[in-house]
């Protein structure tokens, strides 16, 4: 991820949004990050994955609810976060081939 100054940001402002197009650019300023700048597609696709986890997250808590009722049970476990990761990464990559 590339990383610039938000004096360079303001004094390169096209080459910034350049950037941006490529790869999220983060903006420092007095060398701590202060925001993160990335094309419209991929904040798209961020907001598209937001939604569904939602509802994802959504039908998990109301099955675990039903399955604590009946005494069952499902853990979270670090294999289901890396899939969700790696479910982003894939429409990120999927916008961006578009």
């Amino acid at each position: 991820m590339k990383v610039m100054s938000a004096k360079d940001a303001k004094n390169s402002f096209g080459t910034f949004l350049d950037t941006a197009q490529r790869e999220p650019v983060v903006v420092t300023k007095r060398d701590r990050p202060v925001g993160v700048l990335l094309c419209a597609d991929d904040f798209s696709a961020m907001e598209e994955f937001v939604d569904s986890m939602r509802e994802t997250v959504k039908q998990g808590v109301m099955t675990g609810l039903r399955e604590a009722k009946s005494g069952e049970g499902a853990e979270l476990t670090e294999s289901y976060v890396m899939d969700l990761q790696s479910k982003l990464q894939e429409r990120l990559n999927a916008n961006k081939n578009r």
